[in-house]
């Protein structure tokens, strides 16, 4: 091999190890960027969008149920025990977020590879669903807000029969809510006790009301075995209850029990959410 040769082979190394260390580079850089990172104030949390993280066979999840976000003060008992103030509420999702919790949706939890679930623990946060009751249009203007501006999302179960009646969403909001990222579920057409219905008509509410969600929400939390059947034969592949409990690897998809919050101080939220995590 003449010096000719040698020098060009060394410059043709040269360059070859060169393209090895940037291209290096750019594959260290990429994934620190789409690594998520815990932030106390940041708006967004970025999961990693694939499959590498190993599926989480056990977990513990609250699901939060929230009615009103308003200021109840002039409301009688009832209507203040289902409203939280939209301070509160704001409070309470600061809370989560520097407690480490990454939202994610009810239909989440009957994915039986458990994709988010895993994305989640495999990070290390842990995982929490937002839910809102009825549709009413106050989950829009006043929750809304708040949940984008820590970068959660919620599952907001809809009575269809009140879709643009006034207090209620209408559907350019409920529209708005899924294209950034929420649930919409089903809560009936008319909000009426299942159980009290025949078969025919309690499929007729879930079937109307169904459109392209795939999640229920029992209304006023009554069911039985034979409205949850009608509920699996809808097409639905989860339910939400009222039942208090966290929902963890051995709950019943049809029977998901949750955490009801109420308008209490942050000291009383935490210690709610933490009491039910540690009762598991």
């Amino acid at each position: 091999m003449n010096k000719t040769t040698q020098s060009a082979t060394a410059l043709i190394t040269a360059i070859s190890l060169v393209l090895v260390l940037v291209i290096f580079a750019g594959w260290l850089y990429y994934t620190q960027k789409t690594k998520q990172t815990k932030t106390k104030s940041g708006l967004t949390v970025n999961l990693k969008d694939d499959s590498s993280y190993p599926k989480i066979e056990k977990y513990q999840v609250p699901v939060l149920m929230y009615h009103y976000i308003r200021d109840a003060s002039g409301e009688d008992a009832l209507g203040k025990s289902l409203s939280v103030t939209p301070q509160s509420f704001e409070q309470q999702m600061r809370w989560l977020k520097d407690n480490d919790f990454v939202t994610i949706s009810v239909s989440d939890l009957a994915d039986i590879e458990r994709v988010q679930l895993s994305k989640v623990n495999g990070d290390g946060y842990r995982p929490v669903v937002i839910t809102f009751d009825d549709g009413y249009d106050d989950a829009y203007n006043a929750a809304f807000p708040v949940l984008k501006k820590f970068g959660f999302t919620g599952t907001f179960f809809i009575i269809s029969g009140d879709i643009g009646m006034p207090g209620y969403l209408n559907q350019d909001q409920i529209n708005a809510l899924r294209k950034a990222g929420n649930e919409i579920g089903s809560h009936t057409v008319t909000h009426p006790n299942l159980t009290n219905l025949s078969s025919s008509n309690v499929t007729e509410e879930l079937v109307n009301s169904k459109d392209d969600t795939r999640v229920f929400c029992y209304p006023s939390g009554v069911y039985n075995d034979r409205v949850k059947d009608l509920v699996k034969d809808a097409g639905y592949v989860a339910a939400v209850t009222t039942k208090s409990g966290i929902a963890t690897e051995n709950t019943k998809l049809f029977d998901i029990p949750r955490v009801r919050i109420k308008n209490v101080s942050i000291e009383d939220f935490a210690k709610g959410i933490e009491d039910a995590l540690e009762s598991k």
